[in-house]
C-alpha cells in the first residue's frame, strides 16, 4: 500500500507546451490593492491557476509567461462570477530568488463594489408547479451574487418538472447587470412542454430474464404517464430483485443527456427567442419512446467479509460468505446461501467458557412485480453476555416495495430456540416477576414477524441529510402454537441535518430508538425477544449488550452479575459530524442517553448519559470509527468494571 501511494503521488510527466521552463514557482498569493480589503474567498481558485507551487498532494506548475497571462484573466473572471463586476486585476508582482531559479507571484486585486440581486423571476413555469419551483431557489432579492452557484439551478428547476411529469422540461438562466444601480436582474426561463406519456416501451440487454418479466416488475406500459419519478421507481424495482447489475430507464425526450460545461446558463438557438425576447415553446409530442436498458448481474455472485469489533467488555472477530444464485430455477427464481462464523471474548464474565458462534441460511426468492415471495430456513447463534442463544427458524415470507426507499416485509416462522450455559439466577435489585423470565431453556412455536422501513438518507454509510424511520414487530401466540407467548415492538427514527452547504463538511445527526416486550404467558419471555442495548452501534456509555437489567448468579460468593435482557429499552444519540468531502478522515462528537427496564418503563431506575468524541477513517468504501466515551450519569450500574471510560472500534456507520 505504501509503495502504491508513493507511486501515485509522484510528479506526473505533462506534455511540454509553449512557454514551459525549468524554473520553479515558490508561492502564489492574491492580495488586495493597497488600502483595500478582499471580500471574496480565493482559496478554491489557487489550485486551478496555471502557475502554482508544489504541495504534498498536487504537483507544481512551473514558470510559464503565457500561463501567467491566462491566470490574470482567470482571476478577473472569478471576481466577476462572485458579483464584483467592476473588479480589476493589476500587473503581477514577481519576486525572484538570488539564483533566478524560483519566483513568488503576487496578484493585487481591486474587487470594487459587490452587486446584489435586484430582481428574480421564473418565466414559463406551469401554474401547478410555480410555488414548488420558487421554493427550490436558495436566494432572493437582495442576496449577494454567486453566478457559479445560481446558474446550475436552471437544471434543478428542469429536473423538478421532469419528476412532476413534464418529461421534455428544460431551463435556461440569464443575468442582466445594471451598473448604475449595482444590481443584477436574474431570470430563469422554462419550457416545460406537455405532460408526457409512454408511447412505446422496449427492453434491451436482457438474456436470462424475459422482456415480459422485466416490464411486469418495472410496471411500465404504453399509455401510462411518464416522468423521471416513474423511471427511478422502475429502476429501483428492478435493481431490488438482485437480477441486474445496472438498470437505466431512458426516453427520447428533448432534454440534454449530459451536463453542459462550462455552465453559462444554457445555449438558446435563434428560433427559440421571439423578437420581444420571450422563449418560443418547442413543438413537442406527449408520447415518448421509452427504453429499459439492463445489464444482468452474474448468475452466481459470492461476497465475503472479515471483521473485528471491540469495546472494553467484548471483542469479536468474525467472517462470513454470501452466495446468490440468480435465475437458478427459472427467470426471477433465485437461491441465496449464507454462512458465518465468529468468536467473541466477553471480558470479566466467566458464565461462558466458549465464545464461538455461527449461522447458516438457505432462502428461495421469487420476484413478482414489486413483490418478492420467499421461503427461508436459518440457523444462527447469538452470543449474549451470559448465554448463547441457538435458534432455528423456517417458513414463508414476503417483501414488497411501496415507493423508492419504502418497503414492508413479513414472515411466518416455526422457531426453535435454546439457551446454552445460562447460569441460575437470584434477585438482585429487580424483582424476577417483573422481568417475566422464562424458566425453560428451550422455546419453540409459531413466530410472526413484520417490519416497515422508510429511508430518505442521502447516503447509507455516511448520511449528511435526510431521515430514516423503521419499525419492527414479532408475535408468538403461545398456547397450542408455541411454548411461550410474547409481543415485541421496536422503533427507530433518525434525522440528518447539514450545517451549511448540502455537501459541506459539517452535519448534525439525531437518533431515537425504543422497544418493548410484553403479553407473556405463565411460561415467561425467552431470551430471543428480550432487549439488550449499548455498544459501538448503540448507547456508547456501555459495552455491547451491557445495557440490561441484571440478576445475581446462584451459588456465587458475591453478586456475580448476570445480564438477562430487559422488557423495555430506549436509546438516543446526538452527533456532530465533521466529514470533509472526498477526504479520508473525519471526526465526531456525541452525546448518548439510554436505559433498559425490567418492566415496560425503561427509565424506572433512572437514565444513563454518556458523551465523547471519535475519529473516522474512510478507506475506499470501508469507514472505520474509533470512539472514546465517558459515562457521565450512571443509573443503577455503578458496579460495572472498567470504570466509566469506554473505547469502541467498529466498521460501518454508527446510525
Amino acid at each position: 500500500m505504501i509503495a502504491c501511494a508513493l507511486a501515485a503521488c509522484r510528479d506526473p510527466n505533462y506534455p511540454v507546451v509553449v512557454g514551459d521552463t525549468a524554473l520553479h514557482v515558490a508561492k502564489v498569493t492574491i492580495v488586495a490593492r493597497a488600502g483595500e480589503v478582499l471580500a471574496v474567498d480565493y482559496k478554491p481558485l489557487l489550485g486551478n491557476l496555471g502557475l502554482r507551487p508544489k504541495a504534498p498532494l498536487t504537483p507544481e506548475r512551473g514558470w510559464n509567461p503565457f500561463r501567467l497571462a491566462e491566470d490574470r484573466r482567470r482571476i478577473a473572471a472569478y471576481v466577476m462570477e462572485h458579483g464584483h463586476y467592476e473588479g480589476l486585476v493589476d500587473e503581477p508582482q514577481l519576486v525572484w530568488n538570488a539564483a533566478h531559479t524560483s519566483v513568488a507571484v503576487t496578484w493585487p486585486v481591486h474587487e470594487g463594489p459587490a452587486y446584489r440581486i435586484g430582481s428574480l423571476a421564473i418565466l414559463g413555469a406551469p401554474a401547478d408547479q410555480r410555488a414548488e419551483l420558487e421554493k427550490l431557489l436558495p436566494f432572493e432579492v437582495g442576496a449577494p451574487v454567486d453566478m457559479v452557484a445560481y446558474r446550475p439551478l436552471r437544471g434543478v428547476l428542469a429536473d423538478h418538472l421532469q419528476a412532476a411529469g413534464y418529461g421534455h422540461a428544460r431551463g435556461w438562466s440569464r443575468a442582466f447587470v445594471d451598473r448604475t444601480a449595482k444590481t443584477v436582474a436574474w431570470f430563469y426561463y422554462l419550457d416545460p412542454g406537455p405532460r408526457t406519456t409512454i408511447g412505446s416501451v422496449v427492453v434491451e440487454g436482457n438474456a436470462q430474464v424475459t422482456a415480459r418479466s422485466v416490464l411486469e416488475r418495472a410496471g411500465l406500459a404504453p399509455g401510462q404517464p411518464f416522468s423521471t419519478t416513474e423511471a427511478k421507481r422502475a429502476e429501483l424495482a428492478l435493481l431490488d430483485t438482485g437480477a441486474f447489475a445496472s438498470v437505466n430507464v431512458v426516453s427520447d425526450a428533448d432534454v440534454p443527456h449530459v451536463p453542459e460545461y462550462p455552465e453559462v446558463g444554457g445555449q438558446l438557438a435563434a428560433e427559440q427567442v421571439s423578437p420581444a425576447g420571450a422563449i418560443v415553446p418547442r413543438a413537442l409530442a406527449a408520447p415518448l419512446a421509452v427504453r429499459v436498458v439492463v445489464v444482468e448481474a452474474p448468475q452466481q455472485r459470492v461476497r465475503g467479509e472479515l471483521g473485528v469489533e471491540g469495546d472494553p467488555r467484548r471483542v469479536d472477530v468474525f467472517t462470513g460468505v454470501r452466495t446468490v444464485l440468480r435465475n437458478v430455477f427459472a427467470p426471477q427464481h433465485h437461491l441465496v446461501l449464507e454462512g458465518s462464523a465468529g468468536y467473541g471474548w466477553i471480558v470479566g464474565n466467566d458464565h461462558r467458557a466458549e465464545g464461538a458462534y455461527g449461522s447458516a441460511l438457505v432462502q428461495y426468492v421469487h420476484s413478482l412485480d414489486v413483490t418478492d415471495l420467499r421461503v427461508t430456513a436459518r440457523w444462527r447463534d447469538v452470543l449474549y453476555p451470559s448465554a448463547l442463544l441457538r435458534e432455528v427458524v423456517a417458513g414463508p415470507g414476503v417483501h414488497r416495495t411501496l415507493a423508492p426507499g419504502v418497503f414492508v416485509e413479513g414472515d411466518a416462522f416455526f422457531r426453535f430456540g435454546r439457551q446454552l450455559d445460562r447460569p441460575m439466577t437470584l434477585p438482585m435489585t429487580v424483582p424476577t416477576n417483573e422481568l417475566e423470565l422464562a424458566s425453560a431453556q428451550d422455546s419453540s412455536g409459531l413466530e410472526l414477524t413484520g417490519s416497515v422501513i422508510a429511508d430518505r438518507r442521502d447516503d447509507r454509510v455516511e448520511p449528511k441529510q435526510g431521515w430514516f424511520l423503521g419499525a419492527t414487530g414479532s408475535y408468538s401466540p403461545g398456547g397450542p402454537l408455541g411454548d411461550h407467548r410474547w409481543l415485541r415492538g421496536t422503533g427507530d427514527a433518525r434525522v440528518f441535518v447539514p450545517l451549511g452547504a448540502p455537501n459541506g463538511t459539517w452535519s448534525l445527526a439525531l437518533r431515537a430508538s425504543a422497544g418493548f416486550v410484553g403479553m407473556a404467558n405463565q411460561e415467561g419471555i425467552p431470551l430471543g425477544p428480550r432487549l439488550f442495548g449499548g455498544g459501538a452501534f448503540g448507547m456508547r456509555g456501555f459495552g455491547r449488550d451491557q445495557l440490561s437489567p441484571a440478576l445475581c448468579a446462584a451459588g456465587a460468593s458475591g453478586c456475580d452479575r448476570v445480564l438477562v435482557g430487559g422488557r423495555s429499552l430506549a436509546e438516543g444519540s446526538v452527533e456532530l459530524r465533521m466529514l470533509p468531502f472526498f477526504k479520508q478522515y473525519g471526526a465526531a462528537t456525541f452525546v448518548d442517553v439510554g436505559e433498559a427496564g425490567a418492566g415496560l418503563n425503561p427509565f424506572a431506575e433512572g437514565i444513563s448519559l454518556a458523551a465523547g468524541a471519535g475519529f473516522r477513517f474512510r478507506l475506499w468504501y470501508v469507514p472505520i470509527a474509533f470512539d472514546l466515551a465517558y459515562r457521565i450519569v450512571d443509573a443503577n450500574h455503578a458496579g460495572l468494571a472498567w470504570d466509566r471510560v469506554l473505547g469502541f472500534v467498529r466498521i460501518g456507520e454508527a446510525f
